[in-house]
């Protein structure tokens, strides 16, 4: 029997101990094994809801020995009070004039004596900073990178950078996926999540870590479910509607692990929040900061069929294929480099089309290529191996050309030998996932340099592929 109930501070222990096994036991292994080269952060946030104002006091452990090699990214928003070393030195830093971003971030660089400070095995922050909040009125856009106040919830992913993130140089890797042990008090909040623990009751909590994870926060005054796979914030569904969304969910986890051959073991936190963006009646947006998968766009109980216990719209199952898909290209294989969107993304829709066409059908996989064909007729792409920086991977071409070239490689190769291809790019971690590295895991996968060459001359090299595409 599933369990619906909103869950009350006096039921927290219940919940910890029905997700103690939170996470599979091999990536606890793996975090261990990893240990020595994962940024460890401690200290404390303060949240005001009210005002929009974020204060941290945080201490950086267990940093990589990258030489000089290193960047600190701070979400642009916020204001440094001070950066001290190790012996709690206040140190200089660059960045703070005339600074250089990455995405969402400003990127600073410690000093000592006027050169990049080399090796630091510890660093601690302080800064604050104040966000809008929208509560009658909307931004023109919301994505995964801000840090949004609706009124009624603070959600600041990853992405949003705000939390400080240490970039490799080198390796061209932000490392977003933290072990921590940080304290997180709101007075205004009646419930506190910070991704990789349980959500707690506010006005403050302590959460931990040992696993690196990326320590997405959600904090406002919303009810908490539980079914015996997920925890889901912010939701107001019924016992039938929990029920069909997990077994919905379930499904896809067993269709990657079949094609792909590494299970998806992992219990999922599901949100749902409210963009900051006004959206129209039907519109749905998602993003991925795994175990953690958030929705904005309606409530996630009206998108299921009782009666015939499935999503009532044949769209939100490939939607949330597509987010279950970055657990594999977002969490297993972390992009980096000039392909980061299309290893990120393109790999994702693309899945998302293959186990919804497992689900319908044929039909369904060739409805979608002729679609997307048609509409990208006109698109002029940047090929692949001519992209030298990421956002020439625009949006259009990561969530929609990119599954045709993908698609394209299918044609040439088959399914099972392309599902072979995706398996070795997921087992191939710590390279830049530049052009390169498509090519090398490719040929490493079985490709021969014949098909490759195929491929390459017809779907990569190629500004537009749709007169390609077989549907």
């Amino acid at each position: 029997m599933v369990s619906c109930e909103a869950l009350l501070v006096s039921q927290e222990p219940n919940l910890i101990l029905m997700f103690k096994l939170f996470l599979p036991f091999y990536l606890v292994f793996l975090a261990f094994s990893l240990q020595a080269q994962i940024p460890h952060l401690i200290g404390k946030t303060i949240v005001d809801m009210q005002t929009g104002q974020i204060t941290c006091d945080f201490t950086i452990t267990n940093i990589p020995d990258l030489g000089k090699d290193y960047q600190l990214l701070l979400n642009k928003g916020f204001n440094i009070k001070h950066l001290k070393n190790a012996t709690g030195e206040v140190i200089k830093y660059d960045g703070f004039y005339n600074g250089k971003m990455r995405g969402e971030g400003l990127v600073y660089t410690p000093s000592n004596k006027n050169e990049i400070l080399e090796n630091p095995k510890q660093l601690s922050i302080s800064y604050t900073g104040a966000f809008p909040i929208y509560k009658d009125e909307y931004n023109f856009l919301d994505f995964k990178g801000l840090i949004a106040f609706n009124g009624t919830t603070l959600r600041a992913s990853e992405q949003s950078k705000w939390y400080p993130i240490i970039y490799d140089v080198k390796a061209d890797q932000q490392l977003e996926q933290i072990t921590f042990d940080i304290t997180v008090e709101c007075k205004n909040a009646q419930q506190i999540f910070v991704n990789g623990d349980l959500p707690k009751a506010g006005p403050s909590a302590n959460f931990k870590s040992r696993v690196p994870l990326a320590p997405m926060l959600f904090i406002g005054n919303y009810n908490v479910q539980q079914t015996s796979n997920a925890l889901f914030l912010n939701t107001d569904m019924n016992k039938a509607q929990l029920a069909v969304f997990e077994k919905e969910i379930a499904e896809m986890k067993a269709y990657y692990n079949k094609v792909l051959g590494i299970p998806y073991e992992t219990k999922n936190v599901f949100i749902e929040h409210t963009a900051i963006e006004k959206f129209n009646k039907g519109r749905t947006w998602g993003f991925a900061s795994y175990p953690t998968i958030a929705i904005a766009g309606g409530k996630l109980g009206e998108t299921i069929d009782e009666i015939n216990k499935k999503f009532k719209d044949s769209t939100d199952y490939p939607f949330y294929a597509h987010e279950v898909g970055h657990y594999y290209f977002g969490n297993v294989l972390q992009p980096n480099s000039t392909l980061f969107w299309f290893f990120l993304e393109s790999t994702a829709e693309y899945l998302s089309v293959k186990a919804s066409e497992a689900k319908f059908g044929k039909t369904y996989s060739s409805t979608y290529f002729k679609n997307a064909s048609n509409n990208l007729r006109n698109f002029k792409a940047v090929p692949l191996n001519k992209v030298t920086e990421i956002n020439q991977i625009n949006g259009t071409y990561r969530y929609n050309y990119g599954p045709l070239i993908l698609r394209g490689l299918e044609q040439i190769i088959g399914e099972k030998r392309m599902f072979g291809f995706l398996k070795q790019c997921l087992n191939a971690k710590g390279k830049p996932t530049d052009y390169a590295f498509l090519k090398e895991q490719a040929l490493k996968s079985g490709i021969s340099n014949k098909e490759w060459g195929l491929f390459e001359k017809q779907f990569i090299e190629s500004e537009n592929v749709t007169a390609l595409i077989k549907y």
